[in-house]
């Protein structure tokens, strides 16, 4: 069963192209089912008044048509069936009952005090439950290793990027990447996947690598001690 909110885009969730950015898409997605865990139980909150939280590992969003200003929309999602301590998730967006976009996500549940995983058999949850979308490219992406990938940016994380858990909100990187691309005024994304590895604070400061091959753009950022933050692959589309 799908779990469903409405939204209409407002002038300051577009670009200079009068287009919904990537990173606005994720938030309509993150605040759906935000609003699921609110209404089914247990919600966000009290997951953490438990001591847990969900992490996102992964995820693939697919773009097939853009969104601009002042557009009604209806974003559904559900979990997946879980299996071991991977909590799937699917995700669609509808504009006057046409398909706009799709994305499939992997999450983990973790005990805040010592960051272990936690299996699903040892949590009840209530959200509704249905099969995953089966999309054509999977979250699970590997950057070519004969592929080199070039400094293009640096980055530091500020006070706004950051969550109640302390670190840069997932729904912040999309821009951070995006951004980052040569001309990204001139592009919009149809395909994003995300590998999300090792989170990034307030003050942390990451160092972005792009490479680019078949169509697609792949990127790496870094911390200052070498541990990878995050992965992508990126596919976009010029716009006329």
């Amino acid at each position: 069963m799908k779990f469903t909110s409405e939204y209409k885009v407002l002038y300051h969730d577009t670009n200079s192209n009068e287009l919904v950015g990537i990173s606005r898409i994720f938030k309509y997605l993150q605040e759906t089912a935000t609003s699921q865990m609110k209404a089914q139980k247990p919600s966000y909150n009290e997951l953490l008044s438990q001591n847990k939280a969900f992490i996102l590992s992964g995820i693939r969003v697919e773009v097939y048509e853009p969104l601009s200003y002042d557009e009604k929309i209806t974003v559904s999602t559900w979990g997946c069936p879980p299996r071991g301590f991977t909590f799937p998730r699917s995700y669609q967006i509808e504009r006057d009952g046409e398909l706009i976009c799709e994305a499939n996500s992997t999450w983990a549940l973790v005990d805040t005090r010592d960051k272990k995983l936690i299996k699903a058999s040892d949590v009840e949850l209530n959200y509704s439950i249905d099969a995953p979308l089966e999309l054509e490219r999977q979250i699970r992406f590997r950057i070519p290793q004969e592929l080199k990938l070039s400094l293009v940016g640096e980055y530091t994380i500020r006070y706004t990027d950051t969550d109640v858990n302390g670190h840069m909100n997932n729904t912040n990187y999309p821009d951070m990447l995006f951004n980052a691309l040569p001309s990204p005024e001139s592009k919009v994304v149809r395909s994003i996947a995300i590998s999300y590895q090792n989170e990034a604070k307030k003050g942390d400061y990451l160092k972005l690598y792009m490479g680019k091959t078949d169509g697609k753009y792949y990127m790496r950022s870094v911390h200052e001690d070498g541990r990878v933050n995050v992965e992508a692959e990126i596919i976009v589309e010029n716009l006329n």
